[in-house]
């Protein structure tokens, strides 16, 4: 018997924690998308393909190859998603990033991202939320967030590519 319920508590907390790490990277990949990391990331990898064309355009690929290779975008971009949640994972809690999340959802949080569209009352907003816990832990971590984003973006950025190079050398296009 108590084998039998230490079993269903191990069960039971392997499907909690679980559930937590999955709400974790949710609310990861809501923030980053909020704050414009994917969007500018998204734009990273439409300057790849166009530079790719540019390069193998000795090879005449067609445009159907083309559309198939871009397909990968979404995988690409959900890899890139969980990279950074890791990053995040080291740096702040669970109730951290939906703190950000809840800004960033807010009229002051949209509009920290707009050229001249912070109001005073905004600004008054933002202040208010860098004195925060959580708002000091994201200027205290800025450095060290910087350097572990810098990596996964170098990190990602090359696999992609080669990912695609290989892609296109398995359908009989080299450089």
């Amino acid at each position: 018997m108590k084998r039998i319920f230490t079993l269903l508590l191990f069960f039971s907390l392997s499907i909690a924690s679980f559930a937590q790490v999955d709400a974790y990277s949710e609310a990861v990949k809501k923030c980053v998308k909020s704050n414009g990391t994917m969007s500018y990331y998204n734009d990273v990898m439409e300057q790849m393909y166009q530079m790719l064309e540019v390069q193998f355009t000795d090879e005449n690929v067609p445009e159907t190859v083309w559309a198939e290779v871009k397909k990968g975008k979404s995988d690409a971009m959900d890899e890139l998603a969980q990279m950074m949640v890791s990053a995040y994972r080291a740096h702040f809690t669970h109730e951290d990033v939906k703190n950000m999340n809840t800004l960033y959802a807010s009229k002051a949080g949209k509009n920290m991202f707009k050229k001249d569209a912070l109001t005073e009352g905004d600004k008054v907003i933002l202040g208010e939320f860098y004195k925060s816990e959580t708002g000091r832990k994201i200027t205290g971590s800025q450095d060290s967030m910087n350097e572990a984003m810098s990596k996964i973006s170098e990190m990602w950025s090359s696999g992609t590519y080669r990912g695609v190079i290989a892609q296109l050398s398995e359908k009989g296009y080299n450089l």
